[in-house]
């Protein structure tokens, strides 16, 4: 069977095609940014998108991953309206914690350069969360084609609006704004495709007894799914907090920024293969098939596409960095060179992330975040400890790495296991 061809790459180009072109106008756009913004507003920024992914994380309680599994039309419609429900009251409740606590939090952890940006959160988190859900949406009904319109609109939103708030010297209320325009126009759109193209057979399947059915049926999602989501996002949102406190902006800003460069390969592939692979994976569980095979050729792709960028970067990394944006950024291409090994095995364990939740093994997958959650804690206070800020990024990338290797791991076996049900229950 090749996978990896006919339908399945077809669909992945439209994906990656979309996200291509919103990805190569970021890149166009850093040259600028950089030279209108400083390392330390960057510091800042990435401490409000940290937020922002944190509460992101738990805002649909994780039931959009069901929509796409969803056996019958009326189900995977009662699963959107669920999963928005649950969007707006998160979104609500973060607003009054705002209200009541978002001053003191701030000064709490000195960041008060902020202020009042932090009002704009519960929007970025409502809308962010929306634009995810529809986007799941969209996957489960192969309407790629809406997924790439909302990406692109995204990045020129957020491109356009951070650049011309830089032209007027905003600082770090530039970028959080642009970050809010951009999302909230992507969000706009993709609400708009779903009101237009499905919402008169929605209404007639949603009610009230089967968001409530569901909700019980697919707790799991909540119950380990949310956790590990709310795990995981949180080891990419902590070395910005961190090194903020530990050490200062300028250096969360250098961080920051290496990061955001290795996630648009994720972003532009990445999560195209990822989308594309949730939805034939879980269709092919339901029909009774092995998943080995899809499983190994798409990671096995994955593995070869970064091999040679990964070495490049551990070698020159440095000075790529100092020829491309300059020698002030000279510093971030030593972070990119222990980075990099944590990205890539975080961009080969895509498959293996998706088929969690399609042979339910969420509750495994939770332990190994939770195990390996101490070390990454650890190792950043440690590394500030010794005042040595490269040994804190090449740490917490090794235990990143690791987590992700072990990921795969658990996953084969998985495959291994429903492979080997098969076989059982045709000879049976």
């Amino acid at each position: 069977m090749r996978i990896l061809r006919g339908p399945f790459m077809k669909n992945v180009a439209v994906l990656a095609s979309g996200t291509a072109m919103a990805q190569v106008l970021t890149v166009l756009a850093y040259p600028i940014l950089m030279r209108l913004y400083n390392p330390d507003d960057f510091g800042l920024f990435a401490l409000f998108g940290a937020l922002n992914m944190t509460f992101v994380a738990v805002a649909s309680g994780r039931y959009e991953l069901a929509i796409v599994m969803a056996k019958t039309e009326e189900d995977a419609a009662n699963l959107l309206a669920l999963t928005l429900a649950i969007v707006g009251v998160v979104s609500v409740a973060s607003g009054f914690a705002v209200w009541g606590f978002g001053d003191d939090m701030l000064a709490l952890m000195g960041y008060q350069e902020l202020g009042a940006l932090l009002w704009f959160l519960p929007l970025m988190i409502l809308t962010t969360t929306i634009a995810q859900v529809l986007s799941v949406w969209a996957t489960r009904h192969k309407a790629y084609k809406r997924i790439s319109m909302s990406t692109i609109s995204r990045s020129v939103g957020v491109a356009a609006a951070q650049i011309a708030a830089g032209l007027v010297g905003m600082g770090v209320d530039g970028l959080v704004l642009g970050m809010i325009f951009g999302t909230v126009v992507s969000a706009v759109i993709v609400a708009w495709q779903l009101i237009r193209y499905d919402l008169p057979s929605l209404r007639l399947v949603i009610n009230w007894p089967a968001m409530k059915r569901l909700a019980k049926t697919h707790l799991d999602f909540p119950l380990y799914s949310m956790p590990q989501a709310l795990l995981s996002t949180t080891t990419v949102t902590v070395p910005s907090i961190l090194l903020t406190a530990l050490f200062n902006p300028y250096v969360a800003g250098l961080y920051w920024f290496t990061y955001r460069l290795f996630e648009m390969p994720i972003t532009l592939l990445g999560d195209a293969t990822r989308r594309v692979f949730y939805q034939r994976a879980a269709e092919m569980y339901h029909k009774g098939e092995d998943l080995t095979d899809i499983f190994i050729r798409t990671t096995g792709g994955l593995a070869a596409m970064v091999a040679l960028p990964v070495v490049i970067m551990f070698v020159a990394g440095p000075w790529i960095y100092a020829v491309a944006f300059g020698d002030a950024w000279r510093e971030a291409g030593v972070f990119a060179q222990w980075i990099v090994i944590w990205w890539a095995m975080r961009f080969i364990s895509l498959p293996a992330l998706m088929l969690v939740p399609v042979l339910n093994i969420q509750r495994k997958f939770l332990i190994l975040e939770v195990v390996t959650l101490v070390p990454r804690f650890l190792v950043l206070p440690a590394a500030a400890w010794v005042s040595n800020v490269d040994v804190a990024i090449a740490a917490y990338s090794i235990v990143g790495f690791l987590f992700h290797f072990f990921s795969v791991m658990l996953v084969w076996r998985a495959v291994r296991d429903h492979r080997a049900a098969l076989v059982q229950a045709a000879t049976s």
